[in-house]
C-alpha cells in the first residue's frame, strides 16, 4: 500500500510540474508568477477583463445618509482597463488526484457577493472536472467569462461596492477579498489603474509619425490627449523649441491641421532643455496674467512685478519695489487729480477720443479731464498744421509761416538770415551772395515759387528788405 501512496505522489508532482510548465509557455510573467513554498508549488494569476467599447463606470459622490442635499451628484467616467481579479493559488501535494488548489479571489471593484460568487463557481468547475489539473480551466473562466457571469454592464455602478451594513443573513465566502480600503479610494485607483494601462499598451504599440512618417514604437513617441494624435518625440522636441524660441507658448497645438489638441506641460518637460522649459514656464505664467484683469505690471521697466489690483480704485502698490502707481496713467499716484498725460500721448489721445462712442468718450474725459482732452485736441491739430504749413528757424527753432517775399528769410525773433528753400544759415553783410554763387543748389532761385504780374513785376504790399516777411509762432 506505502509504494501505491508514493507512486500517487510522484503522479501528482509530474502533473503539476507539467501543468505549470504549459501555463507559463501560454501566459507572460506580467501576468502569470510561479512560486514554491515548504516543497509546495503555488502562484498568483492576474485576470484582465476584456471590456465592451465604450465602456463606463459610475459613482456617486453624495454617499452619506447624513447629508442633507435632496440631490445627490454623480461622476461618470469612461475607462479602458479595470484593475485585475488576482487569483492566489496553492497547490497540495496530492493535487489533481484528491484535492482542488487552495486560492484566494481579490478584487478591488467587486463587493463580497460577487467575489462570493466566483468562488463557488471555481469550486464547481474543479467538481465537473475531479482529478484532472484545472488551473488553465479557472484562468480562462476569470478572464473570459467573469463579466458575462455576474451580469456586469456599461455604466459600472461603484457606489456600494464597500458595504458598511451588518449582513448576517448573507454568508460570505472568506477566499474573497475586497481588496481596497475605504469607498473614497476606489475611483482613485481604478482611474489611476486605466491611466497606467493605457500607458503601458501605447509603449508597446508601432505608430508611424505624421512628420517624418517612420515607423517607431510608442515608448519613443508623444500623443495628444484629446485627439489621440502620434508623432515621434525628436520631431516633437524640435517643434516645441522652435515655438518657445518664438515666444508662442500658447501655440503649441498639434500638427495636425485644424487640430486644436494642446500639449500638456508635463510632454514638454519631457522634451525640451531645462533653459527652454524655463523659458516656456516664464512666458506661460506672463501670457496667464495678461489675461487678468486684475492685475497689472508695475511700470518701472526695471521691476515690472505682476500687482494685483484693489478693487474700485485706481491706485497700485508693487510688492516688490513698493512704488505707488495710477492705474490708469501709469505714473505716481496723484489721488483724485486728472491724469497727466505724457507729450507724446496727445496725438493717441486725440485719435482714441474721435474715434470713440460717446460712452468712451465719456470715460476719457473722467480719466484725463475735459481739459486736457480740449488741450490735445488743440495741441495736436496745432502741431500737425505747424508741420504741414512752417518751418523751424535753423537759428532759434521758431515755427515761420512764408507769406510772400523772396526765399531769403530774416526770422521775426532772432533775426538770423536763412534761406527758405534749403534752411541755411546766410552771412549778414552779403545774404543774397547764397543765390548768386553758380553752382549753389539754390543759384537764381531767390524768387523761386513767387507771382510776377503782366510788366514782370513781383506782387508785394512792402517792399522793405527785398520782399522777405515771415509770421513767427511763439
Amino acid at each position: 500500500m506505502g509504494t501505491v501512496v508514493t507512486d500517487r505522489g510522484r503522479m501528482d508532482k509530474e502533473e503539476q510540474d507539467d501543468e505549470l510548465m504549459a501555463l507559463t509557455s501560454i501566459y507572460d510573467e506580467s501576468v502569470l508568477s510561479i512560486t514554491q513554498e515548504d516543497g509546495e508549488n503555488g502562484g498568483q494569476f492576474l485576470a484582465s477583463l476584456q471590456l465592451p467599447d465604450p465602456f463606463y463606470i459610475h459613482m456617486d459622490l453624495n454617499r452619506n445618509k447624513e447629508d442633507n442635499m435632496s440631490k445627490k451628484d454623480s461622476d461618470l467616467h469612461m475607462i479602458k482597463y479595470l484593475p485585475e481579479i488576482v487569483l492566489n493559488f496553492q497547490l497540495p501535494s496530492d493535487y489533481p488526484s484528491c484535492h482542488s488548489p487552495h486560492f484566494t479571489l481579490s478584487c478591488k471593484w467587486l463587493n463580497r457577493q460577487e467575489l462570493s460568487s466566483l468562488c463557488r463557481k471555481l469550486d464547481k468547475i474543479w467538481h465537473e472536472n475531479e482529478q484532472n489539473v484545472i488551473l488553465f480551466m479557472w484562468f480562462s473562466f476569470l478572464s473570459e467569462e467573469t463579466f458575462d457571469f455576474l451580469k456586469l454592464k456599461s455604466p459600472l455602478q461603484l457606489s456600494n461596492v464597500i458595504s458598511h451594513r451588518k449582513e448576517k443573513s448573507l454568508a460570505y465566502d472568506k477566499r474573497g477579498i475586497q481588496d481596497i480600503a475605504s469607498q473614497d479610494c476606489l475611483l482613485p485607483a481604478i482611474l489611476d489603474f486605466d491611466k497606467q494601462a493605457r500607458e503601458q499598451e501605447f509603449n508597446r504599440t508601432i505608430f508611424c509619425c505624421k512628420v517624418c512618417f517612420n515607423e517607431k514604437i510608442g515608448a519613443r513617441c508623444l500623443n495628444f490627449s484629446g485627439c489621440d494624435h502620434v508623432y515621434c518625440k525628436e520631431c516633437m522636441k524640435d517643434y516645441f523649441r522652435i515655438q518657445i524660441d518664438d515666444g508662442n507658448v500658447k501655440s503649441l497645438y498639434c500638427p495636425e491641421e485644424k487640430c486644436e489638441s494642446q500639449a500638456h506641460p508635463s510632454q514638454i518637460k519631457q522634451l525640451v532643455s531645462e533653459e527652454h522649459f524655463i523659458k516656456y514656464d516664464r512666458l506661460l505664467l506672463q501670457s496667464s496674467l495678461d489675461m487678468m484683469a486684475d492685475i497689472m505690471y508695475c511700470p518701472r521697466p526695471s521691476c515690472q512685478y505682476p500687482v494685483l489690483l484693489e478693487k474700485e480704485s485706481n491706485m497700485g502698490t508693487c510688492p516688490a519695489c513698493f512704488y505707488v502707481f495710477c492705474t490708469l496713467c501709469k505714473l505716481v499716484y496723484h489721488g483724485l487729480s486728472p491724469c497727466r498725460i505724457r507729450a507724446e500721448g496727445l496725438r493717441k489721445l486725440r485719435d482714441e477720443y474721435l474715434a470713440a462712442d460717446s460712452a468712451t468718450q465719456e470715460f476719457l474725459e473722467k480719466r484725463y479731464g475735459k481739459n486736457t482732452i480740449h488741450q490735445a485736441l488743440e495741441e495736436t491739430f496745432s502741431n500737425e498744421w505747424l508741420e504741414q504749413f512752417s518751418k523751424c528757424c535753423p537759428g532759434c527753432g521758431c515755427h515761420i509761416q512764408k507769406i510772400d517775399g523772396c526765399n531769403k528769410m530774416t526770422c521775426m525773433k532772432c533775426r538770423t538770415y536763412f534761406c527758405w528753400i534749403c534752411m541755411e544759415l546766410l552771412a549778414r553783410n552779403n545774404p543774397y551772395r547764397h543765390f548768386n554763387t553758380p553752382g549753389n543748389d539754390c543759384f537764381n532761385k531767390l524768387f523761386e515759387g513767387e507771382e510776377f504780374d503782366e510788366d514782370g513785376l513781383l506782387f508785394d504790399d512792402d517792399d522793405d528788405d527785398l520782399n522777405d516777411a515771415g509770421i513767427i509762432f511763439l
